[in-house]
């Protein structure tokens, strides 16, 4: 069953954030002291109501997570709504993955930036994810990226 998450779930949501970015090959982008930063800018957040992450827990441990983010930066702070919403930190265990908990998670991390007025939601789609986000009405963009 999906709950929100509170400030004392932050440390497993860093660690299940690790463990997505490990499965994806992509450890290497990250920096020092990765957990640390994770929970000390979620925290943060929290407390500004910025941020909202979503679980499930099986038998006492969490197995999954959905977080959703309020931001506001370049250049989207120049639009008329300068707020979007981020949708990340979408994991779920490999032993209970396709049995509809992603969906599940996205779905309960869009209705709270809905209620809070957000109109544009982004995320980044990996691609065993893209058929999920695409059915939930999720469109590709024009947005590129280079990594040297």
């Amino acid at each position: 069953m999906i709950r929100k998450a509170n400030v004392s779930d932050i440390s497993t949501i860093a660690q299940l954030k690790l463990n997505m970015f490990k499965e994806t090959g992509m450890e290497h982008v990250l920096g020092e002291n990765f957990i640390q930063k994770v929970q000390s800018v979620y925290r943060d957040m929290y407390e500004k109501e910025k941020a909202q992450h979503f679980v499930i827990e099986h038998e006492g441990q969490l197995i999954a997570c959905g977080g959703a983010f309020i931001k506001e930066d370049l250049p989207y702070c120049f639009y008329r709504e300068p707020q979007y919403g981020f949708i990340g930190d979408v994991y779920v265990e490999e032993q209970f993955r396709r049995q509809g908990y992603a969906k599940e998670l996205t779905n309960a991390v869009l209705e709270w930036l809905f209620d809070r007025d957000i109109q544009t939601v982004r995320l980044l789609a990996s691609d065993q994810a893209r058929k999920l986000y695409e059915s939930i009405g999720f469109i590709e963009t024009d947005q590129m990226i280079l990594h040297k």
